[in-house]
């Protein structure tokens, strides 16, 4: 068989969503394919103080745009997100009293996972490759928290994920991909320099995130095993947490008082988890999504009254196609 196709192609079924996998019966007289009509939108959750539970989430982002919601004010009044609203990825404010959020940057660059920066006065966050660039470089960008002129920090390729620890830490970190390995650095947001703190050859994604004095790192792989790996910064000593009862950790993400993290798990319902989880090794699960909903991480405010949850919504369906 040389794989080139004996015929034209013809179009057999056209519908709203993606088409995520395709089966075709041995008699070649019908398909199944699975259809995906799912994104992921930003829902709010309080932190009940009676039974220190999650409540149940309710819709923040009101819109039908992909929203990536990666930071909070310094406040606790707002949320920093990244929206595809216009075709093009834009960083956006919305304050928990507002329906409809407001433009920080509007670039000529895809905007990537919005952080504050150690004072919390600017918001860093990373953008894709200048096509136009021989290098394919990516960059860290820096805009104050109320808007306004931007600055580069600095120009890497694939910036993955980044984070800073609150001052008077002035710790910041970033991953870059390339091949099969994750490059942790460290770098000054002022001057944009940078050093290696530690490689990772995983075939899965890494998920981490900075603890608030910036003294420990959080870890997991996605899919992977069910534990979280916490690193020392100074001297890059580790301590495995095995999650219980879980089948796989999916994300990490400090709380704001840097006792514990937020682990999204693979709950035995079929849905997921919210996990705290310390160092010692204590978890308990504050919420449970149903079996149609997932979570991508949890991030809990500054005062840590409020949870930020990335949740993907929509529908999964299986289709049979015939006489086509």
């Amino acid at each position: 068989m040389s794989g080139a196709a004996e015929a034209n192609s013809v179009l057999v079924s056209r519908g709203v969503g993606r088409i995520g996998e395709l089966s075709v019966s041995s008699d070649g007289k019908k398909i199944a394919i699975r259809r995906a009509n799912t994104q992921p939108e930003v829902f709010l959750s309080e932190l009940d103080p009676a039974t220190h539970h999650l409540q149940a989430p309710r819709r923040f982002a009101l819109d039908e745009n992909i929203n990536l919601a990666s930071a909070w004010t310094p406040d606790s009044r707002g949320v920093i997100m990244a929206s595809n609203r216009s075709g093009k990825w834009k960083l956006f404010r919305q304050d928990l009293n507002q329906v409809t959020p407001e433009v920080l940057a509007d670039g000529t660059r895809n905007v990537i996972l919005p952080r504050l920066n150690p004072d919390g006065t600017a918001i860093l966050y990373s953008t894709g490759a200048n096509p136009d660039d021989p290098q394919h470089m990516g960059a860290v960008v820096e805009i104050p928290l109320q808007g306004g002129p931007s600055r580069s920090i600095l120009r890497i390729p694939a910036p993955y994920n980044l984070q800073c620890a609150r001052k008077p830490s002035q710790v910041c970190m970033l991953t870059t991909y390339a091949g099969s390995a994750y490059q942790l650095l460290s770098f000054d947001p002022e001057s944009g320099k940078t050093q290696n703190v530690a490689s990772y050859k995983v075939k899965v994604a890494l998920n981490w995130s900075l603890s608030p004095d910036g003294s420990q790192l959080a870890l997991v792989l996605t899919n992977s095993e069910p534990q979280v790996t916490f690193m020392s910064v100074s001297d890059k000593s580790t301590r495995e947490v095995e999650l219980k009862g879980f089948s796989h950790a999916n994300s990490v993400d400090w709380t704001a008082n840097g006792r514990s993290v937020y682990v999204i798990a693979d709950s035995a319902g079929g849905g997921d988890a919210v996990v705290e989880v310390e160092p010692s090794g204590n978890q308990r699960v504050l919420l449970e999504s149903g079996k149609n909903t997932r979570f991508w991480w949890a991030i809990q405010s500054p005062d840590g009254r409020h949870v930020l949850l990335e949740q993907l919504t929509g529908e999964n369906n299986v289709w049979m196609i015939e006489n086509f």
